[in-house]
């Protein structure tokens, strides 16, 4: 990888053709601001519902956690107990 930076048009311009070339690929011009910010909000939509799976998982690692605990617990109290 290089550190060197292209400043010349040419430069600029094939930068410029490589970004408009990958969002076509991702089915956005960039030439429309509003397909831009739908894409955007399809891309905040998807960070969301992300972090609800993360947090649904741990939500049922939790629940699983607490039924072993309880699990163990009953078992504890009925040796103790002899039920």
């Amino acid at each position: 990888m290089s550190d060197q930076h292209c400043d010349t048009p040419a430069c600029q311009e094939a930068a410029d053709r490589a970004v408009k070339k990958v969002f076509a690929i991702l089915g956005v011009d960039v030439d429309v601001p509003e397909q831009v910010e739908e894409f955007r909000e399809d891309l905040r939509f998807g960070r969301r519902m992300r972090k609800a799976a993360d947090h649904g998982f741990l939500a049922l690692v939790g629940l699983v956690a607490v039924a072993l605990g309880a699990a163990v617990w009953a078992g504890i109290t009925s040796k103790l107990g002899g039920h």
